[in-house]
């Protein structure tokens, strides 16, 4: 049978399979006489390989924001999938939280699948409840970052000591929105193996934060930030990362009535407030809070009053 020969050269062939990265469909649309069958053959005769599914995908690198974002992801509910050359990555949520996913969505941008995100059904000994999963396209750029994230003979999700540096605040602020929860204290849930809680502990050394360790059940516990200087500046590392849809996890029991009381009786306002000659029921009315709690701020803060809890009968304030 008589070959059929190609249209054009091998060069030119090449370059429409490996630097354009035409499917053989799209490449024999384009040449005169092209078919899918001949396409095949003009490439197998110029020992032309056929370029990989994932290696079609256009992506950008993973750097800055979107490195911030996948690290940050890893340390919480992100988990890469492996392929045999590439790797993709994938993350579910709540209905609830569906809005934050999609958030995270926009951020990958052309990273996304054209079908990112899909309804999903967990079932538990409990019952059965909906959510919603994201998937990016694969690419072997996501390789190395499996590579770090998980043991080379398989396993669940671990840390490595390269992850310390590569944690920034948004970083920070990713890993608290997937894992953390809002009660008097921030806190965020981990489950990873003891070396890995290690290498947890050494990233917050390297913001200053040193969390309390709450274990609850096996190897999972919380990382807890137990007092007021060190949920405020927790708060302060992440707090511009955190989008409107899930600012409710900025909300705590700390920051009760007795928080917004300490906000308005600062010892720099009660100074101010003496050296003017306020008394200290005028303080009080001032402040919104009662005369006995301006009393014990002023001797906490060894502030000397020496006017009288009221004006004297008839003197005007």
């Amino acid at each position: 049978m008589l070959k059929i020969p190609c249209p054009v050269s091998e060069a030119v062939l090449r370059s429409m399979v490996q630097d354009q990265k035409l499917t053989e469909s799209e490449i024999a649309s384009i040449l005169p006489g092209g078919t899918v069958h001949r396409v095949r053959n003009w490439k197998k005769r110029f020992g032309i390989g056929s370029v990989p599914r994932w290696a079609r995908n256009v992506v950008p690198p993973i750097e800055g924001s979107l490195r911030s974002l996948l690290v940050g992801s890893m340390l919480g509910d992100g988990r890469l999938v492996r392929r045999p050359n590439a790797t993709h990555y994938t993350e579910n949520h709540s209905d609830k939280q569906k809005n934050y996913l999609e958030w995270k969505i926009a951020q990958w941008g052309i990273w996304a699948s054209p079908d990112a995100i899909q309804p999903v059904i967990w079932n538990t000994q409990g019952g059965s409840y909906s959510g919603w999963r994201f998937n990016t396209v694969a690419h072997e750029q996501l390789n190395k970052w499996h590579s770090l994230f998980y043991p080379q003979d398989g396993g669940p999700k671990h840390l490595k000591p390269q992850v310390v540096d590569l944690v920034d605040d948004k970083a920070l602020a990713i890993w608290y929105l997937d894992d953390g929860s809002a009660g008097w204290w921030p806190s965020i849930t981990f489950g990873m193996d003891e070396e890995s809680r290690r290498i947890a502990f050494a990233i917050f050394a390297k913001f200053g934060l040193t969390p309390k360790w709450d274990l609850q059940r096996g190897k999972t516990g919380d990382f807890v930030f137990d007092s007021e200087e060190l949920a405020l500046r927790f708060l302060g590392i992440i707090g511009s990362h955190v989008p409107f849809c899930m600012e409710y996890k900025l909300k705590f029991g700390f920051q009760g009535p007795h928080y917004r009381i300490r906000q308005r009786v600062t010892a720099t306002v009660l100074r101010e407030m003496v050296a003017q000659g306020f008394t200290i029921r005028r303080m009080a009315e001032k402040l919104g809070v009662g005369w006995s709690t301006i009393d014990r701020a002023l001797k906490r803060f060894q502030i000397d009053c020496p006017r009288l809890i009221g004006r004297p009968k008839g003197v005007t304030t």
